[in-house]
């Protein structure tokens, strides 16, 4: 069963949440919010009435918001109903951040989190929501924009603002957290993510390790009986200069399909460059493979109009893909790292230089 709703007229957790949220609550107040009611979202047996990953949210919030647990194991969360009459959106700041909801007479409800939460997009459902970590005036101007549209296309909001409805809209989107579809394709996805990520950190690996070995390899072609590589085991040349290829493709294929940035222990793919975009919001950046935080190969230009920082200081970009590489970034990506080329390059000369001293 989805979690319950009730309003609350208890003023001492009225006070304490006031306390607990004054920073979200004055940031609301000042972009035209006002207070509509208190209330608790309550989850039975500690979460478990909402499925068996209900406990997983629960019990965190037990710690972080203002709460109290009853004698049959129900948790209650207590939290402040904003409204933006002027949008129809209802607001509820609690400690993850905030949730913007506004929902239209043809069914359609939408939502917008500043805090990193799973997409949806269902148009049998008619539920959408999106999700980027980013402040709170970021989030109501996406979400303002986005019922903007949605009037201008033709739909109309739904104007009668009550906690009633609110708690209706709150169950809806709480049914279709649990169903069985929705959390199979967020584990995957998360596993999708962090696949594409390992694998592209394991064909750089293998290509690194690769590009160390080509001088050994040339050395047990040209003198087989040198003591530096007479004992060596390695992939021979021919495989070497198929699999180093080969590791690079695979790479560059995943990392210009892959949406977000990751690395690795420093390998992995990273954003370089920031053209300005001429008359609109945002600049140009190119995602490269990077290597040592080093761009090695570029994979897929960007118009990027925002970043974000989460909780734990990590980047986020709003960005879309544009349509060809921007090569005049290229260079000068490429130009602004030189002296680190030429480092690498001098050091893989000087070791071939040795090598070839100690076999001649």
């Amino acid at each position: 069963m989805a979690s319950e709703y009730r309003q609350t007229a208890d003023k001492e957790i009225q006070d304490k949440v006031r306390v607990k949220y004054r920073a979200s609550i004055q940031t609301l107040k000042l972009l035209n919010f006002e207070d509509l009611c208190f209330f608790s979202e309550t989850a039975r047996a500690l979460g478990l009435s909402n499925g068996p990953v209900g406990m997983l949210g629960v019990i965190p919030a037990m710690a972080a918001e203002v709460s109290k647990m009853g004698s049959d194991l129900s948790v209650h969360v207590f939290l402040l109903l904003m409204v933006s009459r002027e949008y129809d959106t209802y607001v509820a700041p609690f400690g993850l951040g905030v949730k913007f909801f506004t929902s239209f007479t043809d069914g359609t409800f939408v939502i917008t989190t500043n805090y990193d939460s799973p997409a949806i997009n269902d148009d049998q459902e008619k539920l959408y929501k999106a999700s980027q970590p980013c402040s709170i005036a970021e989030a109501w101007y996406r979400h303002r924009a986005w019922v903007t549209k949605l009037t201008e296309s033709g739909k109309q909001r739904n104007y009668h603002l009550s906690f009633d409805e609110f708690a209706r809209l709150a169950r809806k989107e709480d049914r279709y957290m649990v169903k069985p579809r929705f959390l199979t394709k967020v584990l995957f996805s998360d596993m999708d993510s962090t696949l594409v990520a390992t694998i592209i950190f394991v064909s750089l690996l293998v290509a690194i390790t690769l590009i160390f070995l080509l001088v050994p390899n040339i050395l047990h072609a040209t003198h087989p009986g040198c003591w530096f590589v007479r004992n060596l085991d390695r992939p021979s040349l021919p495989q070497s200069l198929l699999i180093l290829p080969a590791c690079m493709a695979v790479s560059w294929f995943l990392a210009r399909r892959q949406k977000d940035l990751y690395t690795i222990n420093t390998v992995g793919t990273a954003l370089h460059g920031q053209s300005p975009m001429p008359d609109s919001r945002g600049y140009i950046a190119t995602k490269w493979i990077v290597i040592l935080f080093l761009p090695i190969l570029p994979v897929r230009s960007y118009q990027v109009f925002a970043e974000h920082f989460d909780a734990m200081n990590k980047k986020y970009y709003d960005m879309q893909p544009v349509d060809h590489l921007h090569w005049a970034q290229i260079r000068e990506t490429l130009w602004r790292f030189r002296w680190a080329y030429l480092l690498i390059a001098l050091l893989w000369i000087g070791f071939s230089a040795w090598a070839l001293l100690e076999c001649g």
